[in-house]
């Protein structure tokens, strides 16, 4: 069963990688054949099965929108093998940045490596930043 502590620390090293927009650093947290649906819900191309779709997907992501993620709040973790944070997403979309309210929820398998990733987020609920 994976440590809360340890899950912690991988949601805080991928907060960190997506700040780089480090696509292997990313990839460094996720298991062999991982899940990702970001948004949950979203369009066909955003629930993604599998390392080389999700390291696919990421570098698309990071190449036309420049995520720069900021937490919010606590890391809340559950007696198995989930935790959830949220965070406010700064992108850059077409020259104008807006910010996103994103939750995450992972599942991690014994060697702490995320099995799943679901991002709870909705466009239309972007805001425009202000300069």
């Amino acid at each position: 069963m994976p440590e809360a502590g340890k899950m912690r620390n991988q949601m805080l090293r991928y907060l960190e990688a997506v700040g780089s927009q480090d696509v292997d650093a990313v990839l460094s947290l996720f298991a062999e054949n991982p899940s990702v649906e970001d948004p949950v819900g979203g369009p066909p191309g955003t629930h993604v099965v599998g390392l080389e779709n999700v390291r696919e997907f990421f570098r698309a992501g990071f190449g036309s929108s420049r995520p720069r993620p900021r937490a919010k709040g606590s890391i809340v973790t559950t007696a198995g093998d989930e935790a959830a944070m949220a965070f406010t997403l700064t992108l850059e979309i077409q020259g104008r940045d807006i910010e996103l309210d994103v939750i995450d929820v992972m599942k991690f398998d014994e060697n702490h490596q995320v099995t799943s990733l679901r991002a709870f987020w909705n466009f239309k609920e972007a805001r425009e930043v202000s300069a």
